[in-house]
């Protein structure tokens, strides 16, 4: 038992150097992808987020007695409350599967999935947080980042560490946040269904990011394939893989489809992205979905 254990070890040391190496180029290709993006959301004028002032606005009937401010209210007939930036600014709640099978590209030529998802979920903290909002980080903080300090921490977490798909259920939300989550979503629709009840639940919207790679999609196997679990389990072997190639097809855009409407459903967007092509149109079909949301 001893050396299987010893065997576990070495590997689990081997992958996170392996991680460690790679952080500092996926971290760099975030940030030039980002910077593809108009910079930030809102374009308010700050010297950074916090409690600086920021605006007046109207007070909303949820507002204490206490929010407002009477000295600017005395000038007009209307009641005003004196916000702060950090009021002022949206937290997005950013996601990557961390399973073993998202850590998978059918060619050495192709970013992992799990990298490219790192990439995009990166660059897109990137942009919200230079735009004056707070990002975090599901699993992993209960408090969101913010401020230029919150770029680097972000990266680190998005693209160092793995976060299981059962701490969604178990994140707190309030303030009605936005979230990105991005996986293959190959357990299912109705399991995913159940894991995003508790951001229905908060009255929370986002983008559902699919990235998967282009074995998955196109199939291109032929002759005699042995396909492995990666969480481990016995191997499937075919003899002459194409007499699948067909109802796996179908099986694939059946899932896909289920997972756009469970996308609709919850008042989502479903965003897909193919780790062969370029990051750059992912990003901004990511940005756009939420950029009216946060703005």
């Amino acid at each position: 038992m001893a050396k299987p254990a010893r065997t576990q070890l070495a590997k689990t040391r081997h992958d996170a150097e392996d991680l460690a190496a790679r952080f500092p180029a996926l971290l760099a290709e975030a940030k030039n992808l980002s910077a593809s993006l108009a910079h930030g959301l809102h374009g308010r004028r700050k010297s950074g987020p916090g409690e600086t002032f920021w605006q007046f606005r109207r007070a909303r009937r949820e507002d204490p007695y206490s929010a407002i401010d009477w000295r600017r209210s005395a000038q007009s007939d209307a009641l005003f409350v004196r916000e702060t930036e950090w009021e002022a600014a949206q937290t997005v709640w950013l996601w990557r599967d961390g399973r073993p099978g998202f850590d998978w590209a059918s060619d050495k030529a192709l970013p992992l999935k799990r990298d490219r998802a790192s990439v995009l979920l990166t660059a897109m903290a990137i942009a919200l947080i230079n735009g004056g909002e707070r990002v975090g980080i599901v699993g992993q903080m209960q408090r969101p980042l913010h401020g230029r300090g919150g770029i680097e921490r972000a990266g680190q977490m998005l693209i160092m560490r793995s976060t299981p798909p059962e701490n969604l259920r178990t994140q707190a939300l309030t303030g009605r946040p936005k979230a990105i989550i991005v996986s293959d979503f190959y357990e299912g629709a109705e399991v995913w269904r159940e894991r995003l009840a508790h951001f229905k639940a908060a009255g929370m919207t986002g983008v559902l990011v699919q990235v998967y790679d282009p074995a998955e999609e196109d199939f291109p196997y032929t002759g005699r394939t042995e396909f492995n679990h990666p969480g481990g389990g016995a191997p499937v072997l075919f003899g002459r893989a194409q007499t699948i190639a067909a109802s796996y097809q179908a099986r694939f855009e059946h899932h896909t489809k289920n997972m756009a409407q469970l996308a609709r459903a919850l008042g989502w967007t479903f965003v897909r992205h193919r780790n062969d092509r370029g990051a750059a149109p992912a990003l901004l079909s990511i940005y756009q979905s939420i950029a009216g949301d946060v703005r």
